[in-house]
């Protein structure tokens, strides 16, 4: 299937609403520990807005100009892979648009269109096998280390 992305459009209320809806989602379907808001929500849009180098939120359509899917791309510099990584922060796909070859779709694209990046990265749910699967088939492996994360503010 056909896919293109664009950074969202804050000018957009429907746009920005149907973020926002795939966000609650998202964080519903895996990641119910980290609660998140419309201020936290917004808090990300307009911080990547105003510093795009450090990343941004892109808005996946299929070819028929359907909203079908979202994803935060956050940009760093790594020694240990000799320039940028794009991290995948968040990738998701509204549930009747799965398994229709977009989050492969989605990653080639990124692959092509970031020809700055040295690598991509991210993290998956222990639970989300389907996603694990996708990521290991078309080339992520997982990493020797392990992430470990001390959350300092709430």
């Amino acid at each position: 299937m056909t896919i293109y992305i664009k950074p969202i459009d804050i000018s957009s209320f429907s746009e920005v609403e149907e973020l926002h809806k795939m966000i609650f989602h998202f964080y519903a379907e895996y990641d119910i520990s980290h609660p998140v808001s419309s201020e936290t929500i917004n808090n990300t849009i307009k911080h990547l807005k105003t510093y795009p180098e450090n990343g941004s939120i892109q808005c996946i359509y299929n070819q028929n100009n359907i909203f079908v899917g979202y994803s935060i791309l956050i940009k760093y510099w790594s020694n240990e892979y000799h320039g940028y990584i794009l991290f995948i922060d968040e990738l998701y796909i509204k549930p009747a648009y799965r398994d229709q070859g977009l989050g492969s779709g989605f990653i080639k694209l990124i692959e092509t269109g970031y020809k700055d990046i040295q690598a991509l990265a991210l993290e998956v749910s222990p639970s989300n096998n389907r996603a694990s699967d996708l990521y290991e088939k078309i080339g992520f492996i997982k990493n020797k280390n392990s992430t470990l994360i001390k959350t300092l503010r709430k």
